[in-house]
């Protein structure tokens, strides 16, 4: 279960790119049919027309009513008859009837009616006519904007072998945009699969879209379970509760969100475990024998919903209307937005991950309890909302969520976008060629491709890096037409030659839009630039120091370089999902380190103990009180010291490693330097946020930072989230604003500047000297 899942992706996997539209009909016609009947891959837009004179004519209207027919039972009754769900509305009419003075009959009827309420406002209406007919649209309307949408058939196999087992389907989408529900449903629907329940936010329930989100398969959920700080609305829980576990019980296929909502910086987000937690309650009470759990990734060359850029910035977001969809959906239809890739990871038993993880918690049990079985109770579900959660049950739905985004991020699809956005920030921000950043784009594809990475482009460099340039579009990437004049045969004559500049736009507010696309990238170099950052940090003075360059000798240990790398991805605990929860950090950060020494960039050197000393260490051993194993690993760790390679291929190396976390870098530095200034106060999180933006702004102004991409919310709420779990910060809820204070041993300047020097450690760049 825990080992790399099977993804049916053949490394040789490409989609066709075509650029732009051909006007010639039956041209087009060729091209999609090509890429349609592509061995690996499908472009799930496109439909053969049939034998018959009616499928010539109505192709697709012919394809549609070909889908099997499945029926949505409603399970309104059966929920407002659940046992679990009597006995709340009995104990909230209790509590009503006590603090509002009504008398014990109109509060249980008050009760009564209001669960019904949210039962009616949260479930949803599921039509297979309807599904049909949108299923027609998307064929009609998606071609308009979408150049191909595209999955491995092998996966579509495997879809369907799974629905044949009868088992509920829970699928596990990273969110990116509103069209990924619509792209899975369409999916589904197309090649006669039951259509899901998709948790949807109740902001969706706007005029017209609700009553189609909803007949599409959507069940809204309040943003905000909780509409007083502090007081669980243990009523709309157990409601949310029991209809999600009614819903299995009666078949339904199950999709919602992990993340929770769309990822604003293109990173995957922290999963929340709330529905999750259910689906884990269902099978562990018997509700559901087993599910099987399908991760699934989502990428698009260009993100069909925009940007979310003002958000990055600290502005409000933006309230879905009728008005507002129109609008989106309008300017949706008029853009051109290339590739819509779908990966779907190999399904896996619930009921047996579950087993795994106790297995695997009972051989690694908490430290503050004794070793025990992990055992069930009703009340561990964090959305039923009781305040007692057995600490072996929230780490259970961790693990199964966190390893669920580490597969879906792992599998998720390169676009041409993200690779050409990835190297124009971190490599040639300053600019380069056309010819620099084919070569650069080859030795990328080339890594991804041996390290079979879902690749969703194909054909030369040059017109793939063109095409990029093109669905990027002017505000992110500058090109320019320059004429060099070079000497030939030495001053005698001269010779032009036209090139073409390319330059990211790296001004604010383009950068951070630009990020996003080179976001995707950085999971998969993550690792590396943590190991090249931790050596930063450990080698300063020796890599300023004139002696030791001279000598050639700038060396690290082992375990100190370890030490730091397990630091700074402590400092990004809430960025990054380094490793699956079965594996270990430190044996990720030691392949790291093997893949480096298998490059060139360090070599590995063993400690010469003189023979003194050895006696010395196995005199020692004997009073030891450690394992042989344990004792020896450590000694090993000790002994093993690596030397820099000081050359200026791999020093450029480093340095296009270490710049990808710089921003990050610079964001939580700013925010762990605005924490002196929380001494003796307390602000809401808004205007810390704020602060920190205008920190981050300053620092930009006077080029102490370099990066636009640092000035973003969501790492600045990620440092704070640190800075609490560090036990920095206090956070205190009233009247649902979040009111942030320093805690009571770190509310003292010389104290938290030991935080700032904990963070800004890492903040060092620099190789010139080293060259």
């Amino acid at each position: 279960m825990c080992e790399e899942p099977r993804r049916f992706i053949s490394r040789w996997w490409r989609i066709v790119i075509v650029r732009g539209y051909p006007k010639n009909d039956s041209l087009v016609t060729i091209v999609r049919e090509k890429q349609q009947l592509h061995p690996y891959g499908l472009n799930i837009l496109l439909v053969k027309p049939g034998s018959s004179l009616f499928s010539r004519i109505f192709n697709y209207v012919s394809h549609v009513s070909s889908f099997k027919r499945y029926d949505y039972p409603m399970i309104t009754k059966t929920i407002l008859n659940d046992e679990r769900l009597k006995d709340v509305v009995t104990v909230t009419a209790w509590d009503t009837a006590n603090n509002e003075g009504y008398s014990k009959d109109e509060a249980f009827a008050k009760t009564k009616a209001r669960a019904k309420n949210i039962l009616l406002q949260m479930e949803s209406r599921c039509s297979d006519v309807l599904l049909k007919i949108v299923a027609w649209l998307i064929y009609k309307l998606l071609p308009c904007f979408i150049q191909s949408a595209v999955v491995l058939p092998s996966q579509i196999e495997l879809l369907k072998k799974a629905n044949e087992t009868g088992l509920p389907l829970v699928l596990l989408p990273l969110h990116r945009s509103h069209l990924d529900y619509i792209m899975i449903s369409f999916l589904m629907v197309t090649n006669n699969i039951r259509n899901p329940l998709i948790a949807a936010g109740d902001n969706l329930k706007i005029p017209f879209f609700g009553w189609l989100l909803r007949g599409l398969g959507a069940f809204f959920i309040k943003r905000r379970i909780d509409p007083v700080a502090g007081r669980k609305d243990l009523l709309y829980r157990t409601v949310l509760q029991t209809y999600i576990m009614e819903s299995l019980r009666a078949g339904h296929n199950m999709e919602f969100f992990v993340e929770g909502g769309r990822t604003r910086t293109g990173k995957p987000c922290m999963p929340k475990s709330g529905i999750l937690s259910v689906i884990v309650d269902a099978y562990m009470d018997g509700t559901i024998e087993d599910a099987l759990l399908i991760p699934i990734a989502m990428n698009y060359e260009r993100l069909v919903d925009g940007n979310f850029v003002r958000e990055q910035l600290g502005q409000p977001k933006k309230m879905e209307t009728f008005t507002s969809a129109i609008k989106a959906m309008w300017s949706t239809l008029m853009g051109h937005y290339g590739i819509v890739k779908i990966d779907f990871c190999q399904p896996f038993s619930l009921r047996e991950m579950v087993q795994t993880f106790q297995a695997q918690q009972n051989r690694t049990p908490l430290r503050s309890s004794p070793k025990q079985p992990l055992t069930y109770t009703m009340s561990n579900s964090s959305i039923y909302g009781t305040d007692v959660i057995v600490e072996e049950h929230r780490q259970l739905v961790d693990s199964i969520a966190r390893h669920v985004v580490y597969d879906s991020s792992k599998s998720t699809p390169i676009m041409s976008t993200n690779v050409v956005a990835f190297l124009l920030l971190n490599k040639f921000r300053d600019g380069c060629t056309l010819d620099k950043l084919v070569e650069a784009f080859e030795t990328i594809r080339l890594e991804l491709e041996f390290n079979n990475i879902d690749i969703a482009f194909c054909g030369e460099n040059i017109d793939i890096i063109k095409h990029a340039l093109d669905i990027l579009g002017p505000g992110l990437v500058m090109q320019q037409r320059q004429e060099i004049t070079e000497s030939v045969d030495g001053d005698q004559s001269y010779k032009s030659n036209v090139v073409i500049a390319i330059r990211p736009v790296s001004i604010l507010p383009n950068v951070i839009e630009l990020s996003y696309y080179s976001n995707t990238m950085l999971l998969y170099y993550v690792m590396d630039s943590i190991v090249v950052t931790a050596l930063y940090a450990e080698l300063q003075s020796q890599i300023n120091d004139p002696v030791a360059i001279a000598e050639n000798n700038i060396t690290v240990l082992q375990n100190t370089l370890v030490n730091r790398a397990l630091k700074l991805c402590d400092i990004l605990r809430y960025e990054f999902i380094f490793c699956r929860p079965c594996q270990e950090l430190e044996d990720i950060v030691l392949e790291t380190i093997d893949k480096f020494m298998h490059k060139g960039i360090i070599t590995k050197e063993e400690k010469i103990y003189l023979e003194d000393e050895l006696w010395s260490k196995r005199y020692a051993k004997n009073f030891d009180d450690s394992s042989d194993e344990e004792y020896q690993r450590e000694q090993d760790i000790c002994q093993i010291k690596y030397k820099l390679s000081l050359s200026p291929e791999h020093s450029s190396q480093m340095e296009f490693l270490h710049t990808m976390l710089r921003p990050l870098i610079d964001t939580y530095t700013c925010s762990a330097f605005n924490l002196m200034k929380l001494v003796g106060r307390s602000l809401c999180e808004r205007d810390l946020v704020q602060e920190v933006l205008n920190e981050i702004k300053t620092n930009l102004d006077g080029g102490i930072v370099n990066y636009g991409e640092s000035l973003c919310v969501d790492p600045i709420k990620n440092s704070f989230k640190l800075f609490e779990k560090w036990n920095v910060l206090e956070c205190h809820t009233q009247e649902n604003i979040k009111i942030l204070y320093l805690k009571e041993d770190y509310d003292k300047e010389m104290i938290t500047k030991s935080v700032y020097d904990t963070v800004a450690a890492f903040k060092w760049t620099n190789m010139k000297n080293v060259n």
